[in-house]
C-alpha cells in the first residue's frame, strides 16, 4: 500500500476496502502498510529502537515489490493529502511500474466527488490536474529525502531521473484519473434522473458518498468483533462491555445506510442489488431491541452484504475490479 501519512484514517480504509472487495481480496489478507509494518517509535529518545533510518538500509520495499505481491500495489488517493506531492510515494508508484508490479488506484469516494468537480465545475484540464513534480516532493525527514534521491539519481543518471519519474507517474495519474471521472460521471447522471428531493445533484451524491465512508466503518468493526472472537478474547464481564459497544456503534451505523431515502427506487450505479439487503435493513431499523441481529450482522458479511455493496459501489464496481488500473 503506497499512501501519504497526511490523509483521513477513514478515508483511506474505506478506499483500501472497496478496493479489496472490488476485486474479491480476503480481508484477512496480508499487506505491507508502512504505518504498520514498519517500527516507528524507533527514534524516539530512550526507544531500544531500530530507528526508521536503520530499517530503511534494509530497504523493505525493495524487498516487498521484489516478491510480487498477488494483487500487486494499491495506491491510496484521499481529499485530505496530495499523494504525489509525497516524495515516499511517488518513488513507490515508480518503483512498483518499473517492475511490472500491478498497480492500481485505490480511491475514497470523497476524492471521486472533488475531482469531478474540479473537471466540471472549476474547469481544471486533465493535464493541470495529473501534473507532477517529483523533485520538489516533500519527505517529513530530510534523512528519507536524501536517501530517495540518492536512489533515483543513481538509477536514472543524476537529475534526469526526476523527469522520469514525472512521466511514468504523470501517466498512471493521467490513466487512474480518466478512470475516476467515468465513474462521478455515472453517479451525477444517477442522481439527476432519481432524486425525489429538492437536493441538488451534488448533494445526493455527496449523500452517497457518505454512505460509503459509513460502511466502512461496520466493515470496521466486524473486523474487530471477529477478530476478538478468534483469540479467543470474549471471556468475562469486561470483555462482555467492549463487545456491547461495538454492537452499539455498529447499531448505530445502520440507519445512514439505507439507499432510497434520497432518490427513487433504482438503485446506484455499480451496485449489486443482490447486495441491498433491504428485509434484514429494514428489521434493524424496526426492532425494538435488534442486538442479537446487529450481533449476527458483525459475526458473518455474508448475511448483511449492503455494507459490503456500498464499498465495491464507492471503488467503482465488482465487475470492473474497481476504478480500472492504467
Amino acid at each position: 500500500v503506497s499512501h501519504a501519512w497526511g490523509e483521513d484514517a477513514i478515508e483511506a480504509m474505506v478506499a483500501l476496502l472497496g478496493k479489496a472487495f472490488a476485486l474479491d481480496m480476503p480481508l484477512d489478507t496480508a499487506i505491507w502498510f508502512c504505518c504498520f509494518a514498519q517500527y516507528q517509535p524507533g527514534d524516539e529518545e530512550g526507544d531500544c529502537g531500530p530507528t526508521v533510518k536503520e530499517q530503511l538500509r534494509l530497504d523493505p520495499f525493495k524487498e516487498v515489490i521484489s516478491s510480487k505481491p498477488d494483487y500487486g500495489m494499491l495506491v491510496v488517493h484521499t481529499s485530505r493529502a496530495e499523494l504525489y506531492g509525497r516524495l515516499w510515494c511517488v518513488y513507490e508508484v515508480n518503483e512498483a511500474l518499473e517492475r511490472k508490479v500491478e498497480t492500481r488506484a485505490a480511491v475514497s469516494m470523497n476524492y471521486l466527488v472533488e475531482h469531478y468537480l474540479d473537471r466540471t465545475l472549476n474547469k481544471k484540464s486533465a493535464e493541470e490536474l495529473c501534473t507532477v513534480d517529483t523533485a520538489n516532493a516533500k519527505c517529513h525527514s530530510e534523512d528519507d529525502r536524501q536517501t530517495i534521491c540518492d536512489l533515483i539519481e543513481t538509477r536514472h543518471g543524476g537529475s534526469r531521473g526526476y523527469q522520469v519519474l514525472n512521466e511514468h507517474i504523470g501517466k498512471f495519474r493521467k490513466d487512474a484519473l480518466e478512470a475516476m471521472m467515468g465513474s462521478a460521471s455515472s453517479f451525477f447522471q444517477w442522481a439527476e434522473a432519481n432524486k425525489i428531493s429538492e437536493a441538488s445533484e451534488q448533494k445526493i451524491v455527496c449523500i452517497l458518498r457518505d454512505k460509503a465512508r459509513t460502511a466502512g466503518i461496520f466493515v470496521a468493526l466486524h473486523c474487530l468483533w471477529t477478530v476478538a472472537y478468534s483469540f479467543g478474547r470474549v471471556d468475562g464481564d469486561e470483555d462482555e462491555v467492549y463487545m456491547s459497544r461495538i454492537a452499539r456503534y455498529a447499531q448505530q451505523t445502520v440507519t445512514p445506510l439505507g439507499l432510497h431515502q434520497h432518490a427513487k427506487g433504482a438503485y446506484p450505479p455499480m451496485f449489486d442489488p443482490t447486495k441491498s439487503s433491504e428485509e434484514l435493513l429494514e428489521l434493524l431499523l424496526e426492532a425494538d431491541d435488534a442486538d442479537d441481529s446487529i450481533r449476527t450482522c458483525l459475526s458473518d458479511l455474508g448475511r448483511f452484504q449492503l455494507p459490503v455493496g456500498l464499498l465495491e459501489m464507492s471503488a467503482g464496481g465488482k465487475a470492473s475490479g474497481g476504478h480500472p488500473a492504467p
